[in-house]
Parts: C-alpha cells; structure tokens; sequence
C-alpha cells in the first residue's frame, strides 16, 4: 500500500483549534501503520481501508490552515531555532511556514535532536506531541516527519501549559525509588475536569509533583529501567484499577510516558524525561487510582488471545486510543519482554473494554 496519500493529507493543519478526532488523527496514522505487521494476513486488506478512512474523515474535518509562506532553509540547526522560537512566541503563521520547510528535512531521529527538547515539557496538543516523534522513530515504513505540523501548531496555540517544576530542582537523586515515589501518589480524584492540562495542573499546582518525584531525579541514570517502571505500573493500572477510565485514563497513562522516555538522551535531557513521564503517571494515577499500585507488579498471566488477534482487533476498530494503545503495549512487550505477558494483557483488555 502507499502511504504518501493519507500522510500528505494529515500533514496540514486543521484552520480551526483541533478537536479530540484532529489531534489524534497523525497519531492514529503512525499506529495503524505500525499495527499492519502484526494483522491477520487476511484482515490486512480491511485494515489498509481503515487508513484510508481515516484520510477522508481528516478531509472532511474543516478547512485547512492556508498555503503557509515560502520560507528559505539555508541552516537547519538555525531553522529549528527558529521553529521552537515560534512555537513559544505563538507565532502560528511562522510556525506553519518554518515548518513546512523545515521537517519534510529531517528524519524523525533528527527532529527529535533538534525539536524534542524544545516541546517535550507542553501539556498543549494534550501532552501528545511526544507520543508522534517516538512513533515516526519506531514504526516502519518510515513515515513524513510532516505529520508534527499540527502538533506543533497546537503546542504554539498555548505555549504557556508547562510541566516545569522541575526546573527548580537541582540536587540529584535516587531514580531506583521511582516506584516507590509513584505508589505513594495520594488519589484525589478528578479536578474537574479529565482533559489533560488540568489532570496535570492539579498535581502541579498542589506540589504533589515536586514533593514525590523532586527525590529522584537525577542526571545520569539507566533510562530504559525508568521507562520500564513507569510503564508497567500504567498497564497494571488499566487491568486492576477503576475500569471505567480504560478507554482514555489509563491508555494515555501508558502511552505519554512512553513516548516521553523514548526520547531521553535522543535530544531530550533524561532528567527533563523522568520528570515529564513521571508527572504524567503521577497526574492519572492521582486522578483516577482507586486501588494501591502494589510494592512488586507481577508479570501477570498472558490473555487467551494471540498478539495477531490483539493487532486486528485494534486496527478494525474506530477508536484511535485503542489503535495507539494496542501497538503502545506491543512496543512495551518487546522492550520488557520479563513483563510481556502484562502488556498484552491490557491491550486485552482494552480490547474488551470497546468490545463490551
């Protein structure tokens, strides 16, 4: 199948401030692609008309930003410059025009050398922003890098939606306490609101952040061990805690940490990464745990479904949480194969979730 069609549509921003379908649109893109390897050889048919479904309802999904100005690119470095100075100025229009020129340049490890430490602490485009440059890195066929556009326009649209209580902590910590740091997340409840800034204001604002995770930060420190810890207190989250934030709590519990920690030490400080993963475990475990993360997460026993029966599942349905969610926990099976059984276990039960 070509892909350059449905990636050149969902490449150009949305004119209008992008709804939940806009946002997640590139990102359901990158999934459904990454997903098509482990799809029963005769859905794979169905599942490539998924994609280009989604091309039309994008279309089909408001007018499109307007042809941005030609913008000379003599220095990428200083483009990228540019870009990032863009985005935190607001400047829409020059961050369409920069970068239309600039990121059909890079490939996704360079964008994310050059750009990801510059939007990696926005809770604008909710927080998803990393999410899109750890896919475009990991999923093959290698897609545009041009599929960041909206992303970054929407991070541009409210640049002051920071985690940055980090920025005033300086000594160094003890990283393996990070599990513990994350069990003792005190459960407040939902602020209001289960839109992503506010989850993450309220363990923001209140300290709760800075008081947990302040104590493990570090410089230096085993990055994927880190990864490893957060991500599988995500997936014990969405088997064992409150059900009903399965569909949207708990997959994007997994899934922004994930592509927050894949880019550490890649063009993003690892200790920038721990604390921005982190504060997003802390943010959904705080808002919506109801049951204590145990001092130990088990493997957990595998589901009675096959990885082939999770990926089709997942790349047939409409949702784009369930698409990102299912090739999120096959990526964590493969780079924490001792918890894999976990992983498509909650895939699995994601896949229930909609199914029931």
């Amino acid at each position: 199948m070509l892909l350059t069609t449905p990636a050149d549509a969902l490449s150009v921003p949305k004119a209008a401030t992008a709804d939940s379908f806009v946002l997640h649109a590139p990102l359901e893109l990158m999934a459904r692609v990454g997903l098509l390897p482990f799809v029963h050889a005769d859905r794979r048919d169905d599942a490539i008309d998924r994609i280009d479904l989604l091309r039309r309802q994008y279309l089909d999904a408001g007018s499109s930003v307007p042809a941005p100005v030609a913008v000379a690119v003599d220095d990428i470095p200083v483009a990228a410059t540019q870009l990032l100075h863009a985005v935190a100025a607001g400047d829409l229009d020059l961050v369409d025009a920069v970068a239309s020129a600039l990121l059909p340049r890079l490939t996704a490890h360079e964008a994310i050398g050059l750009l990801g430490d510059g939007v990696v602490t926005s809770l604008a485009a909710a927080g998803h922003a990393p999410i899109g440059f750890a896919l475009l890195a990991r999923v093959q066929p290698a897609l545009p890098v041009t599929l960041l556009r909206g992303a970054l326009r929407s991070i541009a649209e409210r640049p002051d939606w920071q985690v940055r209580w980090h920025l005033d902590v300086h000594a160094e910590g003890r990283p393996e306490r990070l599990h513990d740091a994350i069990r003792s997340t005190p459960m407040l409840g939902r602020p209001g609101s289960d839109f992503i800034f506010p989850l993450m204001s309220q363990v923001q604002d209140t300290g709760v952040a800075a008081d947990l995770l302040a104590p493990v930060l570090a410089t230096r420190f085993d990055t994927a061990h880190a990864a490893r810890t957060l991500i599988r207190v995500a997936a014990w989250s969405m088997v064992h805690d409150d059900p009903s934030q399965a569909p949207y709590g708990w997959s994007h519990a997994l899934t922004m940490p994930q592509g927050v920690m894949a880019m550490a030490g890649a063009g993003v400080p690892p200790r920038t990464a721990l604390a921005v993963a982190a504060t997003f475990v802390v943010g959904f475990r705080a808002a919506h745990g109801t049951v204590p993360v145990p001092a130990v997460i088990d493997a957990d026993d595998p589901p009675q479904v096959s990885v082939a029966d999770l990926a089709t599942a997942a790349a047939l349905h409409e949702d784009a949480h369930l698409v990102k969610y299912t090739l999120a926990c096959l990526h964590a099976a493969a780079d924490d194969p001792s918890h894999r059984a976990l992983y498509l276990r909650a895939a699995a039960h994601l896949v229930d979730w909609w199914r029931d």
